[in-house]
Formats: structure tokens, C-alpha cells, sequence
């Protein structure tokens, strides 16, 4: 696109340059400016083919007016160009001391029609194989070669001491026509005015209103303050303020300064952007042709996702930010045509309900591999450090993540969750996770590797397991209750080793320990349906009994192990998640107790039976 604007503004010039050597020939109108188009195709190769009217004076300005004008430029798979209304007008003066002093130039109704280009990667990946991919990454990687070789050293030399006071372009259209038949994408331009383009490194000034057509349609306004270098090789960014509408909720305004590489198309920026109550600043470099395309390091004060546009145009044109359905497809497209390395700092970070705090991260997305090598920040008060990536380089992806979150407070994460607030106390978890699949269920399903929780100061509100089984033991021993028993449970420990796999959560061993009872146990989770199980041996204190004198417990009801059956959904009340196995309690007290009548039978008969020895005197 520089190189395009940059013909568009050159062949005018030339063509008036060539009248202006003309002149002295005094020659008609009409023959004048054939000589002059000839002798621009002479110098640029260009063609220009005028239908309509051409008008030329002389006084007081070397003026040129053509209508209804084609243009051809040299080469294959170059862009048709066609202006309704062209003028412009030169002072004579400095023309004489080989000065070219331009009045102004007027473009109305310019219309562009780009090419697609003739080996244009595949639009989407979906659908591909693994050897089908790997020709896209081939293809892709030759196609920004040969972007980078036709966009070196090629540029239109325009005369060394330029100076155009106003550009105006009124009403332009840009074509990029598509592969395959493709719909083609449409830019309008309806106002573009420059002042002051020179080559002698004075400030120029550049302001235009551009519309993008598309299923998000853009409209972008600019200005800007630059200078370019006298070889035409370098643009200086003094200021540049974009105002960018339709991509976000909010308005995104971008203000930047820097340098751009005109024929390397290649920048970099200091940047500032703000939408709505989102502000950051940072660097940003961008480069068509190199690796990586963007290399960002910016601090925000607010991350959202629709403002994550760093994959680059491409991925950013095909991410699909809809989330709507239980089941949501990745953005595989997006991931493998990324070639962005980003540095985040983040105040608050917003992903659903959930909100991180001083995030740090550090990616690298490349050909379908997206790799996170730092995650860091404060989640739910918890401290977060992770690393994970996601291979999507082949088929299917690949997901892989490894890390510790320390100090989750509970309540903080169900207030999060909208959820009731039935548990507090802080939580531990360590893992190390892999999955396989294209879609978030997929993901969720085949989710497996190894999970660690551990619980400090853990209560579970609307269900007290120390009052279920006093409760029960009040009922061995044929006692009422007469105090008040405590209506939640409060964990001195409780862990879980927890191993994902087929969708499911095994937690083995769950364990938890309360101030008069032990918990050991085993239990599982459904990840889809949030339906659990869970099965524990309940082991009891002597201390029971300062619950209520009716809990009382002795060596029988210490000696064996209380079977308590767990089962329900996570977003389901608590006092009806667990019950006593009162059958099983039964069997075993009866059991015991045949058990110590035995032994006390036996130790009678043993006892008799020495007695007998003794008193036969053998």
C-alpha cells in the first residue's frame, strides 16, 4: 500500500514534468500531453490512458486537468487504476531552477483494484491434514519471501527537491480482490488531504477518513505529522493519532511515533492506546515480511479480550470471538497464521468471570504454536505461576500446561462464580496437564495428568459432619441430644490427589481431618455435569462427647471405621450431599462385640482351665 500511494502521487508529477520540458515546443494541447504520457511510459513504464476530457494552461500555474483516466503500471499482478477527476497545478517559476513547486493535487473518485495474489496461502485451515498443514506453513513462508523481494529496493524515484503544498483525494475506493472467486474486500476512502509533502525534512501533515467493509465493519480516521528521507526509504512518525471504531465495544485510539521502513514496510513505534476505561502504552514493531510480524511490549491498566489484535492482520481478520453454545471451537485459524511475540504487564485482567491481577505474560505464536513460557499474577488472591502452550501446528491441537496457584480464597471465587457463598478458607493446587483436541469440550474431556489440592482454614457452610455422626452415635447409645451441634464443618486439613482423565476428576486419596473426626476416603467427579461421588471411613475421638454429652464414645465405637456415602452435584445443597451408613455401622459394632464376647469367653475357659491344673497339683 506506501508503494501504491506513492505511484498514485509520482505519475501525476512526472507526467506534468514532462509537459513542462514540452513547453518550449509550443505545441497544441492535445499533442502535448500525448508526447507527455509517452514519455512517462519512457521513464516509469506506467501507461496512461485518458477517456475524457484533458485540458493544460500555462498561466498563472502550469495546470493539468484529466478526466475519466486509466493507469497501468509495469509489471505483473499490479493494481488497476482508474480517477475520475485529476488536476494539478505547478508553479512555473521554480520549475526553471529544476524546482518542482506544486500547488496542489486532486484526485476524485479513485478507484484501486488490487490482485489477489496468484499463490495466496489457503483462507482457512479447517479441515486440513497433517501434511496438508505443513504445505500451508511452506506456502505461507515462500509467499512472505516473495513479499519481501518484491518490496525491496523497488521504489518510484520522485524529483529531489519536491514540495506539494495539498493533496486532497476525494471519494476513493480500494479493491483487494480475493482467491477462489472470493468476495472481495472493500475500502473506502472518502476524504485523504496532506499538506506540505516534501523531500527537505520539514514536518508534512496527513489527515484521512478510511471505512473497511465486512462483517465488523471499521471506520478509522488519522492524522499524523512525519517527514520523509530525501532516498524515499524512510518515513519519521512525529505524531500519529488513529481513532479506530466498530473493531471493539468502546472506540480504540491509538497515538504512536517511530519510524517506518517505506520499502521494507517495516515500523517501529512508541505507542499509546485507550478504550473506554482501557489504557496502555508501550513498543511496537511490525514488519510484513520478517519474524516475528508483531513484537509488542506493552503495560495496560485493563485487558480485554476484544482487544487482543496481536496475531497480526490476518489471524486478527479470522478470530472468532463467539462463544456462544456449550460447545465452542478453537481459533485454529487464528493461532496458525499468528507470528507474534508479546510482553504483557497487566493491572486487571478480565477472562469471564474471572479477574487476574498484576498479570505477567510473556508468548510466542508461531506456524500454530502457541507457547506461554511465563503467566504470573493474583487470582482470586491467590498467587499464580504457570506456563502452558497450545500445538495447533497439526491437526489436532495439543494443550499442555504446568503451574501452582497458592492462597485461592474460596469465597472470593464463588462470589466470582455468582455462587452461594458455602465455603471459605484458603486453597493450594499444583498440576500438570495435557489434552488433545479442536473445541473446548474435547479439550475438557480428554484433560488428563496429575492435580494437587490442599486447604488451609477450609468451612463448609449448610452441612456439619461432626453433628451428622454425633447424631448417630447418640442413637448407639440410646441418648437424646440437649446442645445446640454446629451446622457447618470446619476443616483442619483437607487434601486430594486428584488424576484427570476421560472427563472425570479421581480423587485418591481424599482425606480431611476435623477437631474429632478423621476422614479418609476416595471420590470422583464428572468435569461435564459437575456430578460427584465420594466414599469415606470416618475415624472418632474420644473428645466427641464435648459436642454433647449424648456423643459420648468408647473403645467399641473408636475401634471402627464410620462409612460415610457422598454423592451429588457441586451446584446442589450441601445438607443433602451425605449420610451415614448406619447398616454397615451396625454389622461392624455386632461384629466387634461377638469379637470381645469371644475373646472373654476364651480367656474364662483358659483361666478354668489352668485353675483345674493347679488344684490337681500338676
Amino acid at each position: 500500500m506506501p508503494r501504491l500511494l506513492i505511484y498514485i502521487v509520482a505519475i501525476p508529477l512526472v507526467l506534468v514534468l514532462a509537459i513542462a520540458a514540452l513547453l518550449p515546443l509550443l505545441l497544441d494541447e492535445a499533442r502535448l500531453i500525448q508526447i507527455a504520457t509517452e514519455t512517462l511510459e519512457e521513464r516509469s513504464g506506467a501507461k496512461l490512458r485518458v477517456n475524457g476530457d484533458a485540458g493544460l494552461s500555462l498561466l498563472p500555474r502550469l495546470s493539468l486537468r484529466l478526466e475519466d483516466t486509466e493507469l497501468q503500471l509495469p509489471g505483473e499482478q499490479q493494481p488497476d487504476i482508474s480517477v475520475q477527476r485529476l488536476s494539478v497545478d505547478v508553479f512555473l517559476l521554480p520549475l526553471l531552477s529544476k524546482e518542482v513547486a506544486i500547488k496542489g493535487i486532486e484526485l476524485a473518485g479513485l478507484e484501486v483494484t488490487v490482485p489477489a495474489a496468484e499463490a495466496a496461502p489457503a483462507s482457512t485451515t479447517a479441515g486440513l491434514s497433517d501434511a496438508e498443514l505443513q504445505a500451508f506453513y511452506v506456502q505461507r513462508r515462500q509467499a512472505l519471501r516473495a513479499g519481501a523481494e518484491a518490496g525491496a529496493g523497488a521504489a518510484l524515484g520522485l524529483p529531489l527537491a519536491l514540495n506539494i503544498a495539498n493533496v486532497t483525494v476525494s471519494e476513493a475506493r480500494v479493491r483487494l480482490l480475493q482467491p477462489n472467486g472470493a468476495a472481495p474486500q472493500v475500502i473506502d476512502i472518502p476524504s485523504l488531504q496532506a499538506n506540505d509533502i516534501n523531500l527537505e525534512g520539514r514536518p508534512a501533515e496527513l489527515g484521512a477518513n478510511v471505512e473497511i467493509a465486512g462483517e465488523q465493519a471499521l471506520a478509522i480516521t488519522l492524522q499524523t505529522r512525519f517527514t520523509v528521507s530525501a532516498d524515499q526509504s524512510t518515513a519519521t512518525v512525529e505524531a500519529l493519532t488513529v481513532t479506530i471504531a466498530g473493531a471493539t465495544p468502546e472506540p480504540v485510539k491509538l497515538q504512536a511515533s517511530g519510524t517506518i521502513g517505506i520499502n521494507t514496510q517495516r515500523a517501529q513505534l512508541a505507542l499509546e492506546l485507550a478504550s473506554g476505561e482501557i489504557t496502555g502504552q508501550g513498543t511496537l514493531a511490525y514488519s510484513s515480511f520478517e519474524s516475528p510480524q508483531i513484537d509488542a511490549k506493552l503495560r495496560l491498566n485493563l485487558l480485554d479480550p476484544a482487544l487482543l489484535l496481536l496475531a497480526g492482520p490476518d489471524a486478527a481478520a479470522t478470530a472468532n470471538t463467539d462463544t456462544d453454545g456449550e460447545d465452542t471451537a478453537l481459533p485454529l485459524d487464528a493461532i496458525r497464521l499468528a507470528d507474534t511475540r508479546a510482553d504483557l504487564q497487566v493491572e486487571r485482567a478480565v477472562f469471564g468471570p474471572h479477574t487476574i491481577n498484576n498479570l505477567r505474560l510473556r508468548l510466542r505464536a508461531l506456524e500454530g504454536v502457541l507457547k506461554l513460557d511465563t503467566i504470573t499474577g493474583t487470582l482470586h488472591g491467590g498467587a499464580l505461576s504457570a506456563s502452558g502452550s497450545l500445538d495447533a501446528h497439526r491437526a489436532t491441537a495439543v494443550l499442555s500446561s504446568r503451574g501452582e496457584l497458592t492462597g485461592l480464597d474460596s469465597a472470593a471465587l464463588l462470589a466470582a462464580l455468582e455462587s452461594e457463598p458455602l465455603l471459605t478458607g484458603l486453597a493450594d493446587a499444583r498440576w500438570e496437564l495435557q489434552s488433545r483436541g479442536n473445541t473446548s469440550d474435547t479439550l475438557l474431556q480428554n484433560l488428563q495428568g496429575p492435580l494437587n489440592l490442599t486447604t488451609r482454614d477450609m468451612v463448609l457452610q449448610q452441612f456439619g459432619v461432626e453433628r451428622m455422626l454425633c447424631e448417630v452415635v447418640a442413637q448407639v447409645n440410646q441418648a437424646s441430644l440437649s446442645a445446640q451441634l454446629p451446622q457447618q464443618s470446619t476443616f483442619e486439613d483437607l487434601s486430594a490427589r486428584v488424576t484427570l482423565g476421560e472427563g472425570k476428576a479421581q480423587l485418591d486419596p481424599l482425606q480431611a481431618n476435623l477437631e474429632h473426626i478423621g476422614l479418609r476416603g476416595t471420590g470422583s467427579l464428572d468435569l461435564n455435569s459437575n456430578a460427584f461421588n465420594a466414599t469415606f471411613s470416618a475415624r472418632l475421638a474420644p473428645t466427641l462427647s464435648e459436642l454433647d454429652p449424648a456423643c459420648r464414645v468408647n473403645e467399641r465405637l473408636t475401634a471402627i471405621s464410620w462409612p460415610v456415602l457422598c454423592s451429588g452435584t457441586l451446584d446442589g445443597s450441601p445438607a443433602s450431599w451425605c449420610r451415614v451408613d448406619s447398616k454397615d455401622i451396625i454389622a461392624s459394632l455386632t461384629r466387634n462385640e461377638l469379637e470381645r464376647k469371644a475373646k472373654e469367653e476364651g480367656g474364662r475357659f483358659l483361666q478354668r482351665l489352668f485353675k483345674g491344673k493347679d488344684s490337681d497339683g500338676n
